[in-house]
C-alpha cells in the first residue's frame, strides 16, 4: 500500500534488550502493517537525541536500563521530560516489578504501562489499537489542516508573513480542538471509573442513574408499581455459630456474589443486605414494564444457581445451605431515605412487607409470590412456569386472608 510520509505513525522504541524490541516489533507489524514506521534505540540517551532531532507520534520505553543507575521512578520522570515539550504519547512496555510503578507512571501522564511478566496479546492489541486510532485521528486532523491553509494560500494569494501568521493561529486553534477533545475522553474516562470504583459499594444501577442525571439526590419520594424480592437462607444463624468466622465471611461473599450476579442480570436493583438475607427492587429507579416477569424469573434462577453452589458448599463448609424467597409486586414509596451525610435509594410500604412476609413463609428452595404480582402477569407468560396456590393467609399489618402461590419451573 502507498501511504503518504505524513499519515504513517512513526514509532520510536527505547528498548535495551534486542529480543523485547522484536517482540514488540512483531506485534505492531502483525496489527498495523505499512501504517507504523519503527525506530529503535537501545541506549537510553541515544533515544534522548533521537527524540530531539525527529517528531514522533509515539514513544514505547522500558524504564530499566543498564546503563543509568536511576530507579525506575527516576527515569520514568525523565522520560516524560524529554517526552513533555513534544506533548508526545509515551507507552511503558517494562519488566520492572513494583505496585507503586504504574499509579506513579499515569500520575505523570503516561498514556499506557504493560509488565512484560504479565503479558496477554488481546489485551495489548486492543489498548494499541485504541490508542493508534487516536494518534491517527490528530494526524489526519492536522494534514486536512495543512492542505485548507495551502488552498487558502493559493486561493487569496497571501505573501509570507501573513501565511506564518495563520498558520501560527490555526496550531493554536488545532491544539485547543485537541485540548478539548482529550478533556473530554478525561470526563469519560473519570464518569467510568467513578461508575468502576462507587458500583463495589453502590449498586451499579444507581450508579448509571446519578451520572446521566436520570435519579436526582433529592429526599423526594414517589409511589411507583415496583416488584420487591426477599431471599434468605435457612437456619443460618445456628450453622454459622459452627463455623469459624473467616468461613463466614468467604461463604457469605461467595453467597452474595453468586446471587447479585443473577439479580443484576435481570435488571434488579439490590436494595440491601441484611445479614445473610437480600433485598432488591425491580422497576425502580429505572422503571421497567417487565419488572414482574424479571423478578418472577430471577428468583427462579437464584433457586437454580443456588443448587448448583450446594455440592461445592457441603464439600467446604460441611452443611448444604438452603434458601427461600419472596416476590410480591405492586405499588411502593421509593425513594432517597436517610440524612445528608449517608443517603441510601429504598422502598417502603405494603409491597415490601408482602415479600418479606412470604419470604419468611417459604419452604427451603422455594419461591412464593403475591397474588397481586401473580394476576398482573401477562397471559403468555402466565404459562410459563407452574403455579401452585397455597392456603391463604393473613399478612401482619394488612386486614384479610391473602392468596398466595408457589412458582416453579414446568
Amino acid at each position: 500500500m502507498d501511504l503518504e510520509k505524513e499519515e504513517i505513525v512513526r514509532v520510536l522504541v527505547l528498548e535495551p534488550q534486542k529480543k523485547s524490541y522484536e517482540t514488540i516489533s512483531q506485534l505492531l507489524l502483525e496489527w498495523f502493517g505499512d501504517y507504523i514506521d519503527l525506530t529503535w534505540r537501545s541506549v537510553f540517551e541515544n533515544g534522548a537525541e533521537e527524540i530531539k532531532k525527529v517528531q514522533y507520534d509515539l514513544l514505547i520505553t522500558e524504564i530499566q536500563f543498564p546503563e543509568l543507575e536511576e530507579s525506575s521512578e527516576d527515569i520514568l520522570e525523565k522520560i516524560m521530560d524529554m517526552a513533555g515539550p513534544s506533548e508526545l504519547p509515551v507507552v511503558v512496555f517494562t519488566k520492572a516489578e513494583g505496585k507503586q510503578l504504574p499509579i506513579h507512571a499515569f500520575q505523570l501522564g503516561i498514556n499506557e504501562y504493560f509488565s512484560k511478566r504479565r503479558l496477554k496479546k488481546n489485551i495489548l492489541e486492543h489498548r494499541f489499537r485504541n490508542l493508534f486510532r487516536e494518534i491517527y485521528r490528530k494526524k489526519v486532523v492536522s494534514i486536512q489542516m495543512d492542505d485548507s491553509l495551502k488552498r487558502f494560500q493559493d486561493l487569496y494569494g497571501m505573501n509570507q508573513s501573513e501565511i506564518q501568521d495563520l498558520n501560527t493561529m490555526v496550531k493554536k486553534f488545532k491544539k485547543e480542538l485537541e485540548k478539548e477533545y482529550e478533556e473530554k475522553l478525561n470526563l469519560e474516562h473519570e464518569k467510568k471509573k467513578m461508575q468502576n470504583v462507587f458500583g463495589m459499594y453502590v449498586d451499579p444501577i444507581i450508579v448509571e442513574s446519578l451520572m446521566n442525571n436520570s435519579l436526582s439526590l433529592d429526599q423526594k419520594g414517589k409511589e411507583q408499581e415496583v416488584s420487591v424480592l426477599f431471599s434468605d437462607i435457612r437456619g443460618y444463624t445456628s450453622l454459622s455459630e459452627k463455623m469459624k468466622p473467616e468461613q463466614v465471611i468467604s461463604f457469605l461473599n461467595e453467597y452474595f456474589t453468586a446471587m447479585t450476579e443473577v439479580i443484576l442480570g435481570y435488571g434488579g436493583m439490590i436494595d440491601k443486605y441484611i445479614g445473610d438475607s437480600i433485598m432488591c427492587l425491580f422497576g425502580a429507579p429505572v422503571f421497567q414494564e417487565d419488572h414482574r416477569q424479571n423478578a418472577i424469573d430471577c428468583a427462579l434462577e437464584m433457586i437454580q444457581v443456588f443448587e448448583l453452589w450446594q455440592p461445592k458448599w457441603n464439600q467446604i463448609y460441611g452443611f448444604t445451605p438452603q434458601i427461600g424467597i419472596g416476590v410480591a409486586s405492586g405499588k411502593a414509596i421509593v425513594g432517597n431515605v436517610g440524612s445528608f451525610q449517608k443517603l441510601s435509594y429504598t422502598a417502603v410500604g405494603d409491597t415490601v412487607n408482602m415479600a418479606s412476609r412470604l419470604e419468611s413463609m417459604a419452604k427451603p428452595m422455594h419461591v412464593y409470590v403475591s397474588e397481586g404480582l401473580y394476576n398482573h402477569l401477562p397471559e403468555e407468560y402466565a404459562k410459563k412456569y407452574r403455579y401452585e396456590e397455597l392456603e391463604p393467609v393473613k399478612i401482619k399489618g394488612k386486614e384479610g386472608l391473602h392468596r398466595i402461590l408457589s412458582v416453579k419451573p414446568i
